[in-house]
């Protein structure tokens, strides 16, 4: 897929975002994405030169703005040039990009992503203003975004206040093999890097430090990062007051092997910040084998609970020094830093990076699309023939049905068919479904997959002969079907048949009928919703795969007449059966459609929907939505 990232800031800048960003932007270009990054054409806090306007970094095309304004907000509104040939755009961080993009979205249309990144409360500058700012405009403009990916979980808790429903977490990725193992455990020195910012506290960390400093002088302070609003001058000084100057170093924006070199005379990691949205030094720090000590604040407290390791202070206690010196000696006796190696896992880019794509391909409807209530696959023929012939040879009792107007219709005023339908495998049949999917996700099925050409396309094909057991249609029908499918399927064994209209005490001993005939798969064709509610309870207890079929066995048995070719080509067949029985099928095809639409455009207006589910296993199989 083709996806923009719109971040202030990039790579060559330092910081939690420009990693970010970076480490993600690449991650997806390694799994075969064409990923753009559209950034700000200089670094904050830099020399003020202007960076290329276009280059490609790590297999990422990178594409510089000039701005206007000023760090919190720079205007550049030359963005939406860049974002006209994407699928999908990603933006990082509340600012102006946030705000233009929601409101240009007429003009460029486009899904939209937002990582939280903290939002814009790092500091206490203009905290009131700020909050006003975010419930409203703020809250307006995300009302514009599909999903709103939280960084961290008190990122999660301040945006569940203005956009509950398309929230989710996803904490940040950390490459946590740059420093892996780098650390010294038997080095007596603490080691703080980052951004040299004034939420940081480093002034609080070396006030700190001058009171373990006279508990143990062994040990020293390293801060290593980049200055940004805090000068080392000034820490140079509150650290001479300290009488702490000979222990502590500076280490002006040090390059990642110059900072795995002050990580290898390092034991221990300390942060002493006011503020994270999520602290993703921290865990490069563990990764790195340096023991945590950190402000109590959530997003410290968060990782060191999930990592199992650290110590959470309050640096303004002078005698919470004595308390870390104790808690890292009782750590490293019981090898705690290696028990972390296992929730670090969690943190790696390519299990983040999975689970940020797969909210992209829900909003984008690459697997599966919601037509209403259902989940309707996105496929192509072999695509879904592959899959139900793996569920028949598998014996799973998973239920095959298919989607159209109708369906729809009925899924929406009945809560038992939508349930039934939840844990199926549900294609797409009809114009219908391809103008509610054109109209929601901007692009059509990769075929038609309706019932009655498809099932006997399946039972035709499949590799080993099948036993198939019929049930539905009047009494004799299925008799007189069966003669037709061993005419067009020579191999198929019919294996047992079962008229539709039994009663529901009749239900269970058909589902031992079915089990003791060893069936391969069950053809159910009692209309909607009667088969799909009747496949979904009993699936499980015969314990083979159900296909839905709806009216096949009547046109097989010549009962019912199907539309002629050049109709069917049309997609008009709908047509043909309204003019054979206009009684019985009025209501369904002139109301009904007329219903399909006007929710179908209201389905659309309000975007496309997506689930906070898990990725799906990593596959190398091309999926129908790559021709859609």
């Amino acid at each position: 897929m083709k996806i923009v990232h719109i971040s202030r800031q990039y790579h060559p800048g330092i910081g939690g975002l420009e990693n970010f960003t970076r480490n993600l932007c690449e991650e997806q270009a390694r799994a075969g994405h064409e990923v753009r990054m559209v950034t700000l054409n200089r670094i904050f806090d830099g020399d003020g030169a202007e960076l290329p306007a276009r280059e490609t970094i790590g297999g990422v095309e990178v594409v510089r703005l000039p701005f206007r304004g000023g760090r919190r907000y720079p205007i550049a509104p030359a963005v939406l040039r860049h974002v006209r040939d994407c699928d999908l755009i990603h933006v990082h961080a509340m600012d102006f990009f946030v705000d233009f993009l929601a409101l240009t979205r007429f003009l460029h249309q486009k899904p939209m992503v937002l990582s939280t990144h903290g939002g814009f409360f790092h500091t206490d500058y203009a905290q009131r203003l700020k909050q006003v700012y975010f419930h409203s405009i703020s809250r307006l403009s995300l009302s514009r975004f599909h999903a709103t990916i939280a960084c961290s979980e008190a990122d999660q808790e301040s945006f569940a206040r203005i956009c509950r429903q398309r929230l989710t977490l996803v904490e940040n990725g950390v490459d946590i093999d740059k420093f892996a193992a780098a650390a010294d455990p038997d080095a007596r020195a603490i080691l703080y890097f980052g951004r040299i910012a004034p939420n940081k506290r480093i002034d609080r960390l070396i006030r700190w430090f001058a009171a373990l400093n006279a508990l143990d002088p062994a040990w020293s302070l390293i801060v290593a990062g980049k200055p940004m609003g805090v000068a080392l001058s000034d820490l140079r000084r509150i650290a001479d007051e300290q009488g702490v100057s000979r222990k502590v170093e500076f280490h002006d924006s040090p390059s990642d092997e110059a900072l795995r070199a002050l990580i290898g005379r390092s034991s221990i990691f300390a942060s002493a910040s006011a503020y994270e949205g999520f602290g993703i030094s921290l865990i490069e720090a563990v990764s790195a084998g340096l023991y945590p000590a950190a402000s109590d604040i959530p997003a410290h407290r968060r990782s060191c609970e999930k990592l199992g390791v650290g110590t959470l202070l309050h640096f303004d206690d002078p005698l919470s020094a004595a308390r870390l010196l104790k808690d890292f000696r009782a750590a490293r006796a019981r090898g705690a830093l290696k028990d972390a190696a296992e929730p670090l896992r969690s943190y790696s880019w390519p299990q983040v990076s999975a689970r940020i794509v797969h909210i992209y391909d829900q909003i984008l409807g690459h697997r599966q699309r919601a037509i209403g209530p259902v989940k309707v696959a996105v496929l192509s023929q072999t695509e879904a023939l592959a899959e139900i012939r793996s569920h028949v040879r598998a014996q799973s009792p998973k239920v095959i049905a298919f989607c159209n107007a109708h369906m729809a219709n009925l899924a929406r005023k009945d809560d038992r068919l939508a349930g039934a339908l939840s844990n199926a495998l549900v294609l797409n049949d009809g114009i219908g479904v391809d103008l509610a999917s054109r109209l929601r996700y901007g692009r059509s099925f990769p075929v038609n997959l309706n019932g009655t050409d498809f099932i006997p396309a399946l039972l035709k094909d499949h590799p080993e002969g099948l036993r198939l057991f019929l049930v539905g249609a009047a009494p004799g029908v299925a008799e007189r079907a069966a003669v037709t499918l061993r005419r067009l399927c020579p191999r198929l064994s019919i294996v047992g048949m079962q008229h539709g209209f039994f009663d529901p005490q009749e239900e269970a001993g058909l589902s031992d009928r079915i089990g003791a005939s060893k069936a391969d798969l069950v053809l159910a064709c009692m209309g909607n919703p009667r088969q799909e509610i009747w496949a979904a309870r009993w699936a499980p207890e015969f314990g083979r795969p159900v296909l839905c079929g709806g009216a096949l066995l009547d046109f097989l048995a010549g009962r019912v007449r199907r539309a002629p070719a050049w109709v069917q080509r049309a997609r008009f067949e709908w047509a043909w059966r309204l003019f054979q029985e206009p009684t019985r099928l009025a209501d369904r095809y002139l109301r009904g459609n007329l219903s399909f639409i006007v929710h179908a455009l209201k389905d659309a207006w309000r975007g496309q929907d997506w689930e906070d589910t898990p990725p799906p296993a990593p596959t190398t199989a091309l999926r129908g939505a790559d021709a859609a």
